[in-house]
This record gives structure tokens, C-alpha cells and sequence, in this order.
């Protein structure tokens, strides 16, 4: 049985739209922002651009140059 807060979240997964998630990715926006955005955890977000073959290219600017 899937929780309702589960079930909210696997919907608002599924609308993530590919085309919409390209153009905020190309914007430079990161998984944090766009998280915000659709509502979602940022590894929920990360994990749709990757079934969806596109990848955040921004680094943290915690992570050596």
C-alpha cells in the first residue's frame, strides 16, 4: 500500500515535463532550485533528468576547482 504523501509525490514526479526541466537546466538552475520549484526532494529531480538523459552540468561551489 503507497502512503498518500507518497502518491502525491510519485504524481508530481510524473508531470515533470522534459522539455520544461531542459530549459531550467540549460538556465543554469540547480536541483535544489528546481526541487523547489515542482515541490520534490532535489534527488527527485536529479533522478528524472537522468531517466530523462539530461544532466546538471553547474558545480558547486563547495567542490574544488
Amino acid at each position: 500500500m503507497v502512503s498518500e504523501q507518497a502518491h502525491r509525490a510519485l504524481q508530481k514526479l510524473m508531470n515533470i515535463d522534459k522539455e520544461k526541466l531542459k530549459q531550467k537546466i540549460e538556465q543554469g538552475k540547480s536541483s535544489h532550485d528546481i526541487a523547489m520549484q515542482y515541490d520534490v526532494h532535489p534527488s527527485t529531480i536529479r533522478r528524472k533528468a537522468k531517466e530523462l538523459g539530461l544532466k546538471f552540468e553547474a558545480k558547486s561551489h563547495w567542490r574544488k576547482k
